[in-house]
């Protein structure tokens, strides 16, 4: 009843009405990927709904961007609804310049890791503004999340929060899984934003955290970068970024990764019972063998999806 409760919650913030919103953007067009159904926009500030960002933008019929390029000023059309949102409508201003803001610094410093490697340990802060590192959960997996509380699109970070709602449902009398929502702006979202955003919903739930990168950017962009969580213009306030959901095992190895808004809830609820019972299985043959046995190897099934 808790989780309903929330998710009609969060569906009340993004829209008070049952009705479509739209709304007319201005921006450059950054990237196109038709065959992900999606377009990069860095666009101008949307009065009453969102402060300029570069962001992906879902396209629901293609021969919309059939006449568009990188690079394209355009105008259009953002419809939003109560559970998703798209663009359509374009018409070309003109051209602009594409700056490349990445210069590779953080690429070459923390390279992406593999399903199966460990990852770095880092330090963030709690909604208690306590500093807490990753490591101080090795025992438990770890389901991390990267979001930030100014994001209206609803199926955006709105999206991988409710089913953080679901999984945190799901597993919570669980004990061995911690569910981590990582802000990745580490301007605006001090633990005292994020406690006022999402402590009351998080608060009857032992296992499900929100963790502030508020003056720890060094450690937020280690983590981000080997789980492949990509952000930028934090400081500029025109914020960018995709979508990275991982699952971390209890010896901070990499177990999976889950990109972009898809992926379902009960599907993530499935592959962590998953190596869970792998995990189980280990550690009840490890406890029957004796002291001259070899020690059992985990079999994790390591993929990205």
């Amino acid at each position: 009843m808790k989780i309903k409760t929330f998710i009609l919650t969060v569906f009340f913030l993004i829209s008070c009405s049952n009705k479509d919103k739209e709304y007319a953007v201005y921006g450059v067009i950054q990237d196109i990927k038709e065959n992900q159904n999606t377009i990069i926009i860095d666009h101008d500030s949307i009065p009453g709904f969102m402060m300029p960002m570069v962001m992906p933008f879902n396209i629901k019929h293609t021969k919309d961007i059939a006449e568009l390029s990188v690079g394209d000023s355009v105008k259009f059309k953002l419809i939003v609804t109560d559970t998703n949102s798209y663009v359509t409508g374009f018409t070309i201003l003109g051209r602009s310049d594409i700056i490349d803001e990445n210069d590779g610094f953080w690429d070459n410093e923390y390279p992406q890791k593999k399903a199966g490697e460990l990852l770095s340990d880092i330090s963030l802060l709690d909604i208690d503004e306590t500093s807490i590192r990753l490591s101080s959960l090795n025992g438990k997996f770890r389901f991390i999340s990267f979001i930030f509380s100014r994001c209206p699109i609803p199926n955006m970070c709105p999206a991988v929060v409710i089913k953080n709602g679901v999984l945190a449902n799901n597993f919570r009398n669980e004990s061995k899984l911690a569910l981590i929502m990582i802000s990745f702006d580490y301007v605006h979202d001090t633990p005292e934003i994020l406690k006022d955003f999402y402590g009351p919903t998080i608060s009857t739930y032992e296992n499900w955290n929100v963790w502030s990168s508020a003056g720890n950017v060094a450690d937020l962009y280690t983590l981000s970068s080997e789980i492949g969580c990509e952000f930028w213009g934090i400081e500029e306030n025109n914020i960018g970024h995709n979508l990275r959901s991982a699952l971390i095992g209890p010896n901070m190895e990499l177990l999976k990764v889950w990109e972009g808004d898809t992926w379902l809830a009960k599907d993530v609820r499935k592959d962590i019972e998953s190596y869970m019972t792998i995990e189980n299985k280990v550690y009840q043959s490890s406890s029957s063998q004796s002291s001259s046995s070899s020690p059992s190897e985990k079999s994790y099934p390591f993929s990205s999806k």
